[in-house]
């Protein structure tokens, strides 16, 4: 099960104002938590404007991530972003268990497509 996030801004329903695909309280705590979502969550694009015009390629990506994205679609340049999150889970911004979650749930989903 997949669920891609749009870059929309739910003024009325969340705190957080910015995208659903970089907020927290959408995606952990509404979908992962209250709604009990165990799939994978992907992004929409990141090359669209409400991220390019709004973020720095690193800023989304981490934002992403560390708010509980599995994927990220489309980022302007892959190596860039792969760095991103590289330097965030360095840092401590971003857990290695967090990045672990996301890499399990691909796996498992690739296994039973069998694609691996």
């Amino acid at each position: 099960h997949f669920v891609l996030l749009s870059h929309a801004t739910y003024v009325n329903a969340a705190k957080e104002k910015c995208p659903a695909s970089l907020s927290k309280e959408i995606i952990t705590d509404y979908l992962k938590t209250e709604l009990g979502f165990k799939g994978i969550v992907i992004t929409d694009s990141f090359s669209m404007g409400a991220i390019m015009q709004n973020y720095t390629a690193e800023e989304a990506v981490v934002k992403a991530i560390g708010a509980g994205a599995d994927m990220v679609l489309m980022p302007p340049d892959v190596k860039t972003a792969h760095t991103a999150i590289l330097n965030a889970v360095k840092s401590g911004k971003i857990s290695e268990k967090r990045i672990n979650e996301s890499v399990l749930k691909i796996l498992k989903i690739k296994a039973i497509k069998g694609l691996i």
